[in-house]
């Protein structure tokens, strides 16, 4: 009887190797023809992707800071001058058109020489540019007034030729007026202060016997225009 169970378990136990050395076979069966292609490619995407380059991104530079620049001038050439960052290229523009560009110093100062403006107002305004081509925003816009018109000054008094007499006479008040507005009007070394309508009043001691008083205005472009009267004191 022993026998006869040791006989079907030995039977269930061959059966059962079988089985276990098919599905064995079958194992690497599939992970020779399936898994090792798979992992390869895997593996692949993995040293693809990590010899990739790393993408950098440019930050857009600031825009250039435009500084001693005249509000008005009677020169047709001007000389700009800024500052922006060190080792960068500055773009300048005047009336909209590009006129020049200017690689910053190690300071990051800039200057653009014997800029011709045109008669009137002149905008300007530049921008910085990377050596890829990266541009900034716009600058701030500033405008330059070539103007090569002398001011007029008239003097309502004294006159020319006028005489003063005595010690309450000693201070001749000079009254008059320019055509322009922020002109500068000295009479003799002195400055006289202007009003909002452009007149002036100014008290003016006089020196004993004949004297050339000059009236002097300078306008915001620095034109000048002098006029000079004879005036008399006698004591």
């Amino acid at each position: 009887m022993s026998s006869r169970l040791e006989r079907i378990r030995s039977k269930r136990a061959g059966k059962q190797g079988v089985w276990f050395l098919v599905i064995a076979l079958a194992l690497v069966l599939v992970t020779i023809f399936w898994g090792l292609p798979a992992l390869a490619r895997l593996a692949g995407n993995m040293i693809s992707t990590d010899s990739t380059p790393t993408q950098k991104y440019e930050l857009k530079p600031t825009p250039p800071i435009i500084s001693d620049i005249p509000e008005a001038t009677h020169s047709a050439t001007v000389a700009i001058n800024g500052y922006a960052q060190p080792g960068i290229d500055v773009v300048m523009y005047l009336n909209g058109a590009e006129i020049g560009r200017k690689l910053t110093s190690e300071s990051g100062t800039f200057t653009f020489q014997n800029v011709p403006i045109n008669s009137g107002d002149n905008s300007v305004y530049a921008y910085t540019s990377t050596a890829q081509g990266m541009m900034s925003e716009k600058s701030k816009e500033y405008t330059i007034t070539l103007d090569n018109e002398k001011p007029t000054v008239t003097i309502d008094s004294p006159k020319d030729g006028d005489v003063f007499r005595g010690t309450s006479q000693r201070i001749a008040t000079f009254v008059g007026g320019v055509n322009e507005e922020d002109t500068k009007v000295y009479v003799g070394e002195r400055m006289a202060i202007l009003s909002s309508d452009g007149t002036f009043n100014l008290p003016y001691q006089l020196v004993e016997g004949d004297q050339d008083v000059a009236v002097k205005a300078v306008d915001l472009a620095g034109n000048e225009a002098v006029t000079t009267i004879k005036l008399r004191w006698e004591p």
